[in-house]
């Protein structure tokens, strides 16, 4: 029996055999049309997971700005993913360092960033990129809650309580989520609350650092449907693509990045403690 995909708010539905073609599409995390024009100049930026995805994007795109990138990863499999990044930034004529690092623990967090200035003479941008997907939430919902806890929420708390003691006077920090904090896939609840989490965070960290370090700004930015390489791992079956999507149009990870490239200069300055959209088509409600 054919199997089909009902969007909602959408007059069309997607067969089977549609979905397993967008499976088979390579992800692009750059062009040759993209040009850097130095807006980050010598600025010593890190990222979290670097390997794929918005990371390995943005990523490239501040090295086409002239920044010197810092990858940090928490797994080991990610490692041969992060070496590619790593040579497309050195072929740029950019500086890059890679380090391994539990960025759950707040003391393991701290000899990140101590370790990270014996290399810098300053940090000057944090970008959080972790993530994880899951597929549909069911009867292990309560231990699906507790992973993205432990690999999304509790990494970005802790970056984001650490790091600004290590950041220089005007650092920045951008959060990374998706729109399934506004617009929930039906499959995806509590994975979309945690997204949730994330704005606030933003915002309220934000604030609350504002009262302390005036010149430092915390920013946030939720992305749409994503390609990156470990896709059809996460996503193996039309069940597990989101279902309240006016059109199914995913972005390619270049198509973000310069959004990134945006809020880490200082064209953005006087924005603080937002979370800004790039969402492409996922509806948003």
């Amino acid at each position: 029996m054919k199997k089909t995909l009902h969007c909602k708010n959408s007059p069309t539905a997607l067969t089977s055999n549609e979905i397993n073609s967008f499976m088979r599409i390579t992800p692009q995390y750059t062009t040759d049309d993209y040009e850097g024009s130095n807006k980050l100049l010598n600025k010593s930026i890190v990222v979290t997971a670097s390997d794929n995805g918005v990371g390995k994007a943005v990523s490239i795109a501040f090295a086409k700005e002239g920044a010197n990138i810092v990858m940090v990863y928490n797994h080991l499999k990610q490692e041969k993913e992060l070496k590619k990044t790593a040579k497309i930034i050195e072929n740029l004529g950019r500086k890059v360092w890679v380090f391994k690092s539990c960025t759950f623990d707040e003391y393991k967090c701290k000899r990140l960033f101590e370790n990270i200035l014996k290399k810098v003479k300053q940090i000057d941008i944090l970008v959080n990129t972790f993530s994880i997907s899951n597929k549909k939430d069911d009867e292990s919902a309560h231990y699906l809650l507790r992973k993205n806890d432990t690999l999304k929420i509790q990494s970005l708390f802790t970056l984001g309580r650490v790091a600004p003691d290590y950041l220089n006077n005007n650092g920045i920090i951008i959060n990374s989520a998706t729109l399934c904090a506004y617009a929930q896939p039906d499959q995806l609840i509590f994975y979309s609350a945690l997204k949730a989490a994330i704005k606030t965070y933003t915002h309220e960290m934000n604030r609350m650092l504002s009262l302390t370090k005036n010149s430092l700004r915390i920013n946030g930015i939720t992305t749409g449907f994503i390609w990156g390489d470990t896709l059809p791992e996460v996503i193996p079956n039309y069940e597990n693509l989101p279902t309240n999507i006016n059109s199914v149009a995913p972005l390619h990870p270049y198509e973000v990045a310069p959004l990134y490239v945006f809020i880490a200069s200082q064209e953005s300055k006087s924005i603080a403690g937002e979370t800004l959209d790039a969402g492409g088509k996922i509806y948003k409600y």
